[in-house]
């Protein structure tokens, strides 16, 4: 077995029971939440807590990943899941779980960017979609069947007993991590990372790296209204269960996961940037559709919609900061990269809440298509299809 498929099945396994354990809190949390905000406002903020934590660490976790190595920030990652996961049963109001909520980011700086760099470094050229894409899909996986199981431990049992089912599923991956994980995954192109008097500032400096963080930014907003602030919409508005909100974003996250790896292959062959646009057409009608949904079949057709355009956009995207993360440092490229997904993740539901507060929910969605749209379009003007790899033979994958 190779080093590749050694790491990559090590990471996939640990970011998928760590991703299955989070997806527990999204069909839950929203209500749980509701009970101490005083306004939709303040909804937002809780949840963008998370995000901004994870918007603050990524870049310096992924800098300092390229300078240290990948494999205990990937330890220290899942040791703080694990621990942070009981601390939601105790929360008493909203400025602890703001709380919770910053320290749970601060785990997921540490792990997903990480990974995703130390495979990054092993990724052929070429097939960076095909294989970026297929180790991404563990996260959507995770996500994807961690909302059925929160929403049956809620229906069935409590809340709690969904927030000591996410600290178990940190722990085991884990203990599989430091099993399985034993040698430092090497990391190529470091020759070519920045130095001490070329950091970050200068390479956001690069257009292409920018048109990117810009692009994953404005995805990033339409994920966190849909995630946030359609949850909510279903359950106080439409009357759904949290149960069947669990089924709506699981289809969504089972579609993108199903999809990933061929997506990401046919990406390798046409070029990512045809890939972006066709994702992020479908992803902005979807997006704004749901304000107009009435009905639960409504909303599966649209997470359905959401589904297809995460797997064409997700493997894509990454590829492309692949390509630049070679140049610029793996892990400072990953860093920033999830950062944007982090600060879009952070503010949509921020501007969100304040614009269900001030309007109707169909202004929500409808400013979340908008947005996305525009970092597309900067994306196409900023990347050089020059510069798009493209698959043109055959090269071992895991």
């Amino acid at each position: 077995m190779t080093h590749l498929r050694k790491t990559f099945i090590s990471l996939y396994l640990s970011v998928f029971m760590s991703s299955l354990g989070l997806g527990i809190l999204s069909p839950i949390l929203p209500a749980y939440v509701d009970r101490f905000a005083a306004s939709s406002l303040i909804l937002g903020l809780v949840f963008g807590t998370y995000s901004a934590s994870r918007t603050i660490f990524m870049p310096m976790v992924g800098n300092l990943s390229d300078r240290l190595g990948r494999r205990y920030f990937i330890f220290a990652g899942l040791a703080l899941f694990t621990l942070v996961s009981p601390l939601y049963a105790l929360a008493g109001d909203a400025v602890q779980l703001m709380l919770v909520r910053f320290i749970q980011g601060i785990a997921a700086a540490m792990l997903l960017p990480v990974a995703m760099s130390a495979i990054g470094d092993l990724s052929p050229r070429g097939r960076e979609g095909f294989i970026m894409g297929s180790f991404t899909s563990a996260f959507f996986a995770g996500l994807g069947f961690g909302p059925l199981i929160g929403g049956f431990l809620r229906d069935r049992y409590s809340m709690n007993a969904a927030f000591f089912g996410m600290g178990g599923l940190s722990l085991m991956a884990l203990v599989f991590s430091v099993i399985t994980l034993r040698s430092e995954p090497p990391r190529s192109g470091m020759d070519q990372r920045p130095d001490r008097g070329h950091g970050e500032r200068s390479i956001l400096l690069d257009s292409r790296l920018l048109g990117l963080l810009l692009f994953r930014f404005g995805r990033a907003l339409g994920i966190g209204v849909v995630w946030v602030i359609m949850p909510l919409y279903a359950i106080t508005r439409l009357g759904i269960s949290a149960f069947q909100v669990g089924v709506l974003l699981s289809t969504n996250t089972f579609l993108t996961t199903l999809l990933q790896s061929p997506l990401g292959h046919l990406s390798d062959r046409i070029g990512h940037r045809k890939s972006l646009t066709a994702g992020s057409l479908i992803a902005a009608a979807a997006t704004a559709a749901i304000g107009w949904s009435t009905r639960f079949d409504q909303l599966i057709l649209i997470s359905l919609a959401l589904g297809l355009s995460g797997a064409l956009i997700v493997p894509s995207g990454t590829a492309l900061a692949v390509s630049l993360g070679r140049e610029m440092g793996m892990g400072t490229v990953m860093g920033l990269y999830n950062a944007s997904l982090s600060l879009g993740t952070m503010l949509g539901p921020v501007a969100g809440g304040g614009l269900l507060d001030l309007s109707g929910i169909r202004i929500v969605f409808q400013g979340g298509a908008v947005v996305g749209i525009l970092g597309w379009l900067i994306l196409l003007m900023t990347f050089p299809a020059a510069r798009d790899p493209v698959w043109t033979g055959d090269t071992d994958h895991p």
